[in-house]
């Protein structure tokens, strides 16, 4: 599938991007990605979360709360099972958590090996 240019990538880096698409051929791209992105979560583990002003913290806690209810009860039934409401809320504020880190990483290019 094709995307849409966006107007602020420049021509140069199109012409790149379409030699990768083309040098990556049919394959998984998670065969491609994976070991990169595996280092660079092992050294996420290893430090302290992104800096976060109190309301993004605020509403990331939020956020987790919101998507654990309204989650498919048969997976939050079994989560739950195994889990009390708080740790299952921590569990999914740290996913989310990961998520913002890694959309800054991408965004500040330390993942650019991608």
């Amino acid at each position: 599938m094709d995307k849409k240019p966006s107007p602020n990538d420049p021509e140069w880096l199109r012409q790149i991007e379409e030699l990768a698409n083309a040098q990556l051929g049919s394959g998984s791209s998670c065969e491609q990605v994976h070991p990169i992105v595996a280092r660079w979560f092992e050294a996420l583990m290893d430090t302290d979360p992104p800096e976060s002003r109190d309301s993004v913290v605020q509403a990331t806690s939020c956020l987790a709360t919101e998507v654990l209810f309204s989650s498919p009860d048969h997976i939050i039934g079994s989560l739950l099972e195994q889990v009390d409401e708080d740790e299952a809320a921590l569990w999914i504020e740290q996913i989310i958590m990961v998520g913002r880190a890694f959309e800054i990483a991408l965004h500040n290019g330390d993942l650019d090996d991608l």
